[in-house]
């Protein structure tokens, strides 16, 4: 089925099985003796560029400016292993190498492979009119030369790349609709070509999002090692009993504080941005991203009494695993990715990511929260009313006066 792609009269070298654990760089997928697709690594690519974010006169968003030279190393990330959004990348890869030619693509390596994999079960190729070559490499080197983040899929596509930079600064985040639900994304992917240009072309504009910050603090001496490692949250920071059917014990201290022991299935701490995950479904609120605030909220608590609670963002969170705790371990997730069980007597440090930077010449190193493109002020608003159905009366009546 692969080899159908090179003409019999070719005097290209046939290709190896697409399957096999060969590398990835200087594979060729080949049609009429051109070669039709490239992929090379991202390591002599030119470094990152990040932009200047200029806060409007009035309102909340910034004016994204690329001050030297338009972006130009562009970090696709997808929804894996669709062919809807297989098919739309690829169409977006053409569309950025016949517009954009000094534009260079960067995916991750499974994505990649994905696209070696699979070109020939999708409807549309790439152009064979135009030399494609698309880079990838280790995480790190990604990290490093990434100017703009695209995303093709829902919520969870953008997590997924995201995480890539857990504890540096994150480029900023355009992203597409192509999932099932999805509070982080105000474009659809018809419009893609032209909401790619006003980013290109710094007519854009971007709202801040804070992180989390995870530090953990092992008790055990032989786990020390992990002690200080820290993980950036863009949702939420979840400690869960799990599938233990003890509920768990925790401490939770606030700026050096004692401020209560909980005893319930657990907490989530969430962002703004994380408002709308599992912290609602906890009974939290919803809370706009512009707000900058931290959100504790317990699950299923014993105490009715343990209420939700919204804290500043300067606050510094400590909790620590009971000594009274009848389970040995708790379940940690940081956006959904499991972490090492915490177990009696470890602790965690949550803080925020309180400064807004706006220079591009910012400390790539540190972790500054998140700019995600967006169409305007309201998207928000236009969220919790389509996706939530925000304060919808029972059986779709939302306007009509209920009968008892």
């Amino acid at each position: 089925m692969f080899k159908r792609l090179i003409p019999k009269n070719s005097n290209t070298t046939r290709i190896a099985n697409p399957y096999s654990n060969s590398p990835l760089l200087l594979r060729f997928l080949t049609m009429q003796s051109k070669p039709l697709l490239s992929i090379e690594q991202c390591r002599e690519l030119p470094s990152a560029r990040f932009p200047e974010y200029i806060k409007e006169a009035t309102g909340k968003l910034y004016n994204v400016i690329w001050r030297s030279a338009p972006p130009t190393n562009i970090y696709v990330v997808k929804k894996p292993w669709d062919t809807t959004v297989r098919e739309a990348m690829i169409e977006f890869i053409n569309h950025l190498h016949k517009e954009y030619p000094s534009v260079n693509v960067i995916v991750s390596e499974d994505v990649a492979d994905e696209l070696t994999h699979e070109l020939i079960s999708t409807s549309k190729i790439f152009d064979p009119n135009i030399k494609h070559t698309i880079y990838t490499g280790t995480r790190k080197e990604i990290v490093e030369r990434t100017d703009l983040m695209v995303t093709l899929g829902g919520d969870g596509t953008i997590l997924r790349g995201v995480s890539y930079f857990s504890n540096v600064s994150v480029p900023p985040v355009l992203s597409f609709a192509m999932g099932t639900l999805g509070f982080l994304l105000p474009f659809d992917f018809k419009n893609c070509f032209d909401t790619f240009r006003m980013v290109y072309e710094s007519r854009s504009k971007a709202l801040h999002r804070n992180r989390l910050e995870c530090h953990v603090i092992r008790k055990d001496p032989e786990a020390k090692k992990e002690n200080g490692e820290m993980i950036h949250a863009m949702n939420d920071i979840t400690l869960h009993r799990g599938s233990l059917p003890n509920l768990t014990s925790l401490d939770i201290f606030i700026d050096d504080e004692f401020f209560t022991t909980t005893v319930a299935d657990g907490l989530v701490f969430a962002t703004p941005t994380g408002s709308t995950a599992y912290s609602l479904s906890a009974g939290g609120s919803i809370t706009h991203p512009a707000v900058p605030c931290i959100l504790l909220t317990p699950i299923c608590p014993r105490s009715l009494s343990f209420r939700p609670l919204i804290l500043p963002i300067t606050s510094d969170i400590m909790i620590k695993l009971s000594e009274s705790n009848r389970n040995p371990s708790i379940e940690l997730t940081i956006d959904g990715i499991s972490q090492h069980d915490l177990r009696v007597g470890d602790e965690i440090h949550v803080v925020s990511d309180q400064h807004v930077p706006t220079s591009p010449d910012l400390d790539k190193k540190k972790s500054w929260g998140i700019w995600c493109i967006t169409k305007g002020p309201n998207d928000w608003t236009k969220d919790i009313n389509e996706l939530l159905g925000f304060n919808s009366g029972f059986r779709g009546q939302k306007n009509k006066p209920q009968h008892l």
